[in-house]
């Protein structure tokens, strides 16, 4: 028997709960489970117990051993002094509460279904398999993989939007200002993502605002502090930023760079250069980008903000000091969906959810606008039987595979749980 099992069972109250006794023989009726904590504590707080006609409202603790409230010193906690039910598995000694007097204890193993921990155990002990569900996946109701690819990917959006809030301090609560870091860091794709979102983070918005003007300044600011003049090149337009750097860099008392973004591994049309060239040229032609990013109906009103290419120097160059053939760098379709998949539309969750807008919900019907991602983990989801329909559901798939799947957590995930049906 495992902890996490016996929580599960507790949670979904799935054992013989008629004629139930604790281990003193005292009559047991549970009335609500309680509400499961993630935290310090214990296990279920706000249940509704009654112990021989007597109404209990308290907290659940759980242990697989009687005698493990021992070994976890909750004796000596005042944390674990209103638990009014202990639920074991095994009850191997009795508990008591401060006052010496036992604390009602429920041996829930008399109770289980037959082979539970058995048919349970079994499941995590399978081997050679890419998730533990592979051979059932098929199987499961399209409502249900709807329902909760969309649970998993606000989770998603949870934890990538957790770097707003901390954006958000550090520029004194100026949301144009944070979007632009997040812009950069989405323009930096996976490589260069915090590279350039430490550039962004180290410019002032009001000196992004001041330089918006001309092009070439703002590509000297934001090259410069990706720190992509460190290493000296003899090249008419590479000395011509780096001296505007220089000013700027003077001007506004700005800080070195702390990382320089890099090349290494990336196809010509990401490299900093680029990129960081794009990003220059959108916020000289958009300096109020946020504005039009918010103004926005559909996909091709941000497909159509999101229109930039380069100044001319790049058409010609991807490196300050390597000749190219000519052509023009614009923003590709696909380029622009990552961004708004990985960049604008979680801005905009976080965003909408600070102000309490009611346009948060909207972003979910955006994200199932946009065409599913091409991963590994579209790809083995999709040779499972579980088809991946739109942008929202590959995001969710990532998600449930790195922190469901691979973790082994099949109780959390509603998947396991209409699979396993323990």
């Amino acid at each position: 028997m495992r902890e996490e099992l016996l929580a599960y069972l507790w949670k979904t109250q799935n054992f013989r709960r008629d004629r139930l006794k604790t281990t003193n023989g005292e009559e047991l009726i549970i009335v609500k489970p309680g509400q499961e904590n993630a935290h310090a504590g214990p296990d279920f707080f706000n249940a509704h117990v009654q112990i021989n006609k007597i109404l209990w409202v308290g907290n659940v603790e759980l242990h697989v051993k009687a005698s493990d409230w021992f070994n976890h010193s909750h004796q000596l906690d005042a944390n674990y002094d209103n638990v009014v039910l202990h639920v074991v598995w095994d009850a191997d000694v009795p508990v008591f509460n401060p006052i010496q007097q036992p604390i009602a204890t429920l041996c829930l193993s008399n109770y289980a279904p037959e082979n539970f921990a058995t048919r349970y155990l079994d499941w995590l002990a399978q081997t050679n398999k890419w998730i533990l569900c592979a051979d059932e996946l098929h199987k499961l109701p399209k409502v249900l993989r709807k329902q909760f690819f969309e649970r998993v990917y606000v989770e998603r959006l949870m934890e990538k939007t957790t770097l707003f809030q901390s954006w958000l301090a550090l520029t004194h609560n100026n949301w144009e200002a944070v979007f632009f870091i997040a812009l950069a860091k989405g323009f930096g794709l996976k490589q260069n993502a915090m590279a350039f979102a430490q550039m962004a983070l180290s410019i002032p918005w009001l000196a992004m605002q001041k330089t918006a003007s001309k092009v070439e300044d703002l590509e000297a600011l934001l090259m410069g502090q990706a720190g992509l003049f460190r290493k000296p090149m003899e090249n008419e337009y590479f000395h011509k930023l780096q001296k505007n750097h220089t000013y700027l860099k003077h001007k506004y008392q700005l800080n070195p760079p702390y990382e320089s973004a890099t090349f290494f591994r990336l196809r010509p049309t990401n490299f900093p250069t680029i990129r960081l060239a794009q990003l220059a040229w959108l916020l000289h032609e958009k300096p109020r980008i946020l504005t039009l990013v918010q103004s926005a109906k559909n996909l091709d009103d941000w497909y159509t903000i999101l229109d930039a290419k380069t100044s001319s120097f790049w058409d010609t160059h991807y490196h300050f000091d390597t000749p190219s053939k000519k052509r023009v760098n614009k923003l590709t379709k696909p380029f622009k969906q990552l961004l708004l998949l990985n960049t604008i539309f979680p801005f905009l969750f976080q965003y909408y959810s600070y102000l309490g807008d009611s346009r948060k919900s909207d972003v979910i019907d955006w994200v199932r606008k946009l065409p599913p991602e091409k991963n590994r983990h579209v790809t083995n989801f999709k040779q499972l039987g579980c088809p991946i329909d739109d942008a929202l559901e590959s995001q969710a798939c990532i998600q449930l595979k790195q922190n469901y799947c691979s973790p082994k957590r099949c109780l959390k995930c509603a998947f396991g749980h209409k699979l396993l049906n323990l």
